[in-house]
């Protein structure tokens, strides 16, 4: 049986009405505001991230790119991603992703497809799957003021590995 180990990812941002593009899964989504974050606040890239390092015994991504660190203002999520995939080359190899958005607005599933192939391209794994949900008008994302994303990522070492961290 192969040693599989799983991870989970969490996170999350308000609504802000900043000019930023509002981008999820690295793909810009058209509309009237932005999230309030350091980075571009990509809440799916960050979840996903997140749940890697949790597989792969890596802390989280504000280990390696801090919020009061000048590096990680305005920082491409893209370029967190890639940093944590360079973590775990040659030590881990990821089989599955998981993740569901949490949201009120906007409406993602015009989005989901485009959302998908840019997931994949960045990754380099074909399972992956994302849902869009709601929270039927409760608390602070049903209210219209968040957007949160939870992920699992599903990983398995690699033949002779060393251990991570």
């Amino acid at each position: 049986m192969k040693d599989y180990r799983v991870g989970l990812g969490f996170d999350v941002h308000r609504f802000s009405k900043s000019k930023k593009p509002l981008i999820l899964g690295g793909v810009n989504i058209p509309c009237n505001f932005s999230l309030k974050a350091v980075s571009d606040g990509d809440v799916l890239l960050h979840a996903i991230a997140d749940a890697i390092c949790g597989a792969c015994q890596l802390g989280d991504i504000g280990d390696y790119f801090p919020p009061q660190a000048a590096r990680s203002k305005g920082l491409d999520s893209r370029k967190i991603v890639q940093f944590i995939l360079g973590k775990i080359r040659n030590k881990f190899s990821i089989v599955n992703i998981d993740a569901t958005i949490i949201t009120e607005k906007p409406r993602l599933s015009a989005h989901k497809r485009k959302i998908l192939k840019s997931l994949r391209e960045i990754f380099h794994v074909k399972t992956i799957n994302v849902k869009i949900k709601s929270k039927e008008g409760l608390d602070i994302l049903g209210s219209r003021k968040a957007i949160s994303c939870l992920s699992l990522a599903v990983v398995i070492p690699l033949a002779r590995a060393p251990r991570a961290r």
